[in-house]
C-alpha cells in the first residue's frame, strides 16, 4: 500500500464530503482518483481516434480491412482477427490508451467504446 500526502484544503474537502456521503476518506479519495483517471483515459482516446483519421488513407493502404491497435501515429500491431490482436495489446500495452480499429476502405468517424472482459 501506499500512501499520499495532500494538501490541507484538499484533505478538508474530502474529510467532509466523506461525512457526508458516509464513505470513509480512502474510499471516497480512490472513488474520485478512478473517476479523474477516466476521464483522462477518454480525452486520450479521443486524441488517438482523431490521431488514426487523419492518418486514415495510409493505414488502409498498408492494413486494408485489418484491425490495428493504433497508439502516438504508429501502428503496435496489426491482425485480421480482433480479439486475438486485443488480446496480445492488452498483454504488452495494458496501461496505454490504444484505439484498435479496422481499417476500412472509407474511416467510421463514430465508434461504440465497450469495455469487453478479455480473458
Amino acid at each position: 500500500m501506499q500512501s499520499v500526502t495532500l494538501s490541507p484544503e484538499l484533505t478538508s474537502v474530502l474529510a467532509a464530503e466523506a461525512e457526508r456521503s458516509g464513505k470513509t476518506i480512502s474510499a471516497l479519495a480512490e472513488e474520485w482518483l478512478r473517476q479523474q483517471h477516466q476521464v483522462i483515459r477518454e480525452k486520450q482516446l479521443a486524441e488517438q481516434s482523431k490521431q488514426f483519421l487523419h492518418q486514415h488513407a495510409e493505414l488502409y493502404r498498408r492494413y486494408p480491412d485489418e484491425f490495428v491497435a493504433f497508439y502516438n501515429g504508429d501502428v503496435l500491431d496489426h491482425d485480421t482477427d480482433m480479439r486475438a490482436l486485443a488480446l496480445r495489446v492488452k498483454a504488452k500495452h495494458s496501461d496505454l490508451p490504444v484505439v484498435i480499429a479496422q481499417v476500412t476502405k472509407e474511416p467510421v468517424t463514430s465508434y461504440k467504446m465497450l469495455s469487453p472482459r478479455l480473458q
